[in-house]
C-alpha cells in the first residue's frame, strides 16, 4: 500500500533540509575563511618585515645594492634555511644546473681523486682514472698537489681548491704537484665522466666503492659485479663510507641489482600525513646475484647510502661493518623556480624494507659488527693494514 505525506509535512522537511545545509555550509566556509585569513595574516607580516628592512636599507645602508638578483636569491635562501631542515636548501641557477647535471649524468672533472692528509699537511692524489685527462697529463696516485690554478694548497683552502678539479667540458685546471722531490705542472682538461663505482679484488673477495647514487650508478654497479665475478670473486664488500650524494630513486635501482626478488618492497616514501608520496613504492625484481656480502658504513654514510646499507642488511643478510650512520632517512625533491633556481625540499620519510620499525631517520643504521677505525680515515689515505674496517670485512667473507 502506498503511503502519502501531506503538503505541509513536505514543505517542513524541505525547510529543515535547507536549514541544515546552510548551517553545514556556514561552518565549512568559516573554517576555510579562517585558514585563508591566517595565511593572509602570516603573509602580510612576512611582507611587512621585508618592506621594513628594505626601507631601512634604502635610508641608512652605507653602500648600494648593485645586484638585485643576488638580493632576491639571498631572500629565497633565507626562507628555506628558516625551515630548520639541513637537507632542504635553495639553489641558484648555476647551482641548480650543476646539481641536476650531477644527478642525471654523474660527476665530471679531471679524472683525479684527492684527500687531504692532516698528519703531513698535504693534498695527496689517491686515485687517477684510466683514460682520464689527468692520467694523460702524467699525474699519478701518490703525487702531492702543491697548488691549483696558481693558488698554494693549505689546510684552510684545500676543500675549495679540490672543487676546481671538477667541472664541465672545455674547461681546464692548472695543477702543480710534487713527485720524489721534483715539481711538475700539468694543464688538465675537465669534462671527464667520473665513474661512481670503483672496484678491486683481494683474493676471492671483491671490493666495490660507491661514490654516489646517480642515474648511471645502477648500470655501472651491475657491470662491476659481473666483472668481479668473472675475475673469481665469491663474495663482495660494498664501501659506502662518507657517501651522501644522489637520490633515493637511484639508490633503489642499485639495490634492485643485487638483492633477490621479494614479495614486498625495497622502500616506501611516506608524506607528512603518512600516505605514500607520489606513488614512490620501490620493488626488487631484477637480481641475478647470490653470494655473501658486507657493507662498510660510518658517520658520513647518509641518505641514499643509508637505504642501501639498511636494505642490504634486511634483504640480502649482508654484514654491516663500521660505525652508526648519519641518520638522514628522508627524501628530497627539486622544485624549479621562475628565477632559474630551484628549491631542494624534504618531502617524505623513507621506510625501508623493514617498515616503520626499521626507519633510520634521526637514529642512523647501526652496524651488525661495530668496528672503529684505528687510524684517521683522511678521505681514503689508508693502507689495507690501517683500514681495520675493510680488513675485518675481508676476513669475515674469506672465512
Amino acid at each position: 500500500m502506498n503511503k502519502k505525506i501531506s503538503v505541509g509535512l513536505c514543505i517542513s522537511l524541505v525547510i529543515i533540509f535547507v536549514t541544515l545545509t546552510f548551517a553545514v555550509t556556514m561552518v565549512a566556509s568559516k573554517q576555510i575563511f579562517s585558514g585563508i585569513m591566517n595565511n593572509i595574516s602570516q603573509r602580510s607580516q612576512a611582507y611587512q618585515s621585508v618592506d621594513e628592512i628594505s626601507q631601512i636599507v634604502s635610508n641608512y645602508f652605507y653602500g648600494s645594492v648593485s645586484d638585485r638578483n643576488q638580493l632576491n636569491g639571498a631572500l629565497s635562501e633565507g626562507y628555506v634555511n628558516g625551515l630548520g631542515d639541513p637537507n632542504s636548501r635553495y639553489l641558484d641557477a648555476t647551482e641548480y644546473a650543476s646539481y641536476t647535471g650531477m644527478i642525471e649524468g654523474g660527476v665530471t672533472g679531471a679524472g683525479i681523486e684527492t684527500a687531504y692528509n692532516y698528519q703531513q699537511a698535504q693534498l695527496a692524489v689517491t686515485y687517477v682514472y684510466e683514460g682520464s685527462p689527468a692520467e694523460k697529463s702524467g699525474v699519478q696516485a701518490g703525487d702531492v698537489i702543491t697548488a691549483i690554478n696558481n693558488t698554494t694548497v693549505t689546510m684552510s683552502n684545500f676543500a675549495q681548491l679540490q672543487n676546481m678539479l671538477y667541472g664541465s667540458l672545455l674547461s681546464s685546471v692548472s695543477v702543480e704537484y710534487e713527485r720524489e722531490g721534483e715539481t711538475k705542472v700539468a694543464e688538465i682538461m675537465s669534462g671527464f665522466s667520473i665513474p661512481s663505482v670503483k672496484t678491486n679484488i683481494y683474493g676471492n673477495v671483491g671490493y666495490i666503492k660507491i661514490s654516489g647514487f646517480y642515474k648511471n650508478t645502477a648500470s655501472e654497479f651491475k657491470a662491476a659485479i659481473e666483472k668481479l665475478t668473472e675475475d673469481g670473486a665469491e663474495s663482495i664488500v660494498f664501501d659506502v663510507r662518507d657517501v651522501s650524494s644522489g637520490t633515493i630513486d637511484y639508490s633503489a635501482q642499485v639495490i634492485d641489482v643485487i638483492v633477490p626478488a621479494i614479495s614486498d618492497n625495497i622502500a616506501v616514501a611516506k608524506d607528512k600525513d603518512g600516505n605514500v608520496y607520489k606513488n614512490k613504492i620501490y620493488t626488487a625484481e631484477n637480481s641475478n646475484f647470490s653470494m655473501p656480502f658486507a657493507v662498510l658504513i660510518n658517520g658520513g654514510t647518509s641518505g641514499p647510502a643509508e637505504l642501501f646499507a639498511c636494505d642490504m642488511r634486511d634483504i640480502a643478510q649482508a654484514h654491516i661493518i663500521g660505525t652508526t650512520t648519519a641518520g638522514n632517512g628522508t627524501m628530497q625533491e627539486l622544485f624549479a623556480l621562475e628565477d632559474g633556481g630551484a628549491v631542494l625540499l624534504t618531502v617524505a620519510l623513507v621506510e625501508p624494507r623493514g617498515g616503520a620499525e626499521a626507519v633510520y631517520d634521526k637514529v642512523g643504521v647501526a652496524p651488525t659488527v661495530e668496528v672503529t677505525l684505528n687510524a684517521v680515515y683522511n678521505g681514503g689515505i689508508l693502507t689495507l693494514e690501517q683500514d681495520n674496517q675493510l680488513s675485518t670485512a675481508l676476513n669475515m667473507l674469506a672465512s
